[in-house]
This record gives structure tokens, sequence and C-alpha cells, in this order.
């Protein structure tokens, strides 16, 4: 079953859109911010959520299918924000980031996934399950969010290794 097209499908679409642009930004590299590497991760998070919320006749399985899209999100993104190369940038308060294409390949697959389940409200019929969709979102949802909180945590270890000396 599918929920009718409402203010909800467009606002989700919007969202994922501003995950892109945030990602973008991100891709090209240079000197990032903290807030800055957080932003599409948030993003993605709220898609992700609202993606969720959409699937109407929940079940445990869907529920589980969710998490384990999160979860292996989580440890491909984690693994990815361990090997990317960084420097601290003292002079901004930043990091610097290469340039690198995962995070708006991540960020475009929300905001394919958004146009999916608007596309399916808009025709009162499932192009693709919403579980199986919500599912893919917790997925790219758990890779920039985990990615994220590893450079961050990265940068947190160089912190306190410049700190002792």
């Amino acid at each position: 079953m599918i929920a009718p097209l409402s203010l909800c499908n467009l606002l989700t679409v919007l969202v994922a859109f501003a995950c892109y642009v945030a990602a973008s930004r991100q891709a090209q590299g240079g000197v990032t911010r903290l807030a800055q590497l957080a932003t599409p991760a948030i993003l993605a998070a709220v898609v992700a959520l609202v993606l969720l919320a959409g699937v109407i006749a929940a079940t445990w399985q869907y529920d589980l299918e969710w998490l384990g899209g999160l979860v292996l999100g989580g440890i491909l993104g984690h693994l990815r924000g361990w090997r990317l190369s960084l420097a601290v940038d003292a002079a901004s308060d930043g990091v610097l980031l290469p340039a690198a294409r995962d995070v708006r390949v991540a960020a475009l697959g929300l905001v394919a996934l958004a146009g999916i389940d608007f596309t399916s409200a808009y025709l009162r019929d499932a192009v693709v399950e919403p579980q199986h969709v919500a599912a893919l979102a917790a997925l790219f949802a758990g890779y920039l969010g985990c990615r994220a909180l590893a450079i961050a945590a990265r940068l947190e270890q160089r912190a306190r290794k410049l700190s002792r000396g």
C-alpha cells in the first residue's frame, strides 16, 4: 500500500537534494569544517527516517532490512573515512580532504530514492516497494554518517597527539 502524494514527499526530495548539494561541495576536496562534514550526514539521516516512516504496512522484517542497510552502510562509511588521506588545517580549524566522488554518489542515491518515493506516491503504485527504498536510503545515510564520524574521530585523535607533544 502506498500513501497518496503529499507535501512530505516533496520535502523529502528537497532535503535529499540539499544533501546532494552539501555533499557535492565536500566531494570537490579542500578545507572542510566539521559542521560542513556533518551536514550531508544529518540530511541523509532525515531522508532515511522519513522514508522509513513512509512504510505503511511495516513488519519487523522490514525494520530488520532497514537496520541491515544502516549497519552495512555504516561499516562501509567507517572504512572509507579511515582510509581517506586528510590533513588538519590549523588556520581554518578544519580538515583538508582530497577530492572524492563517494560522498556525491551516496547523496545522489538518496535523491534517486526520494524521487522513486515521490513517483510512487504520485502514481499510487509502488515503482519499488517502500521498504526497499527505505532500506537503501538507510544504507546511504549510514555510509555518509559513519564516514563523517570516522573523519571526525581521526581529527580528534590527531589533536590529542599534538596536545601531548
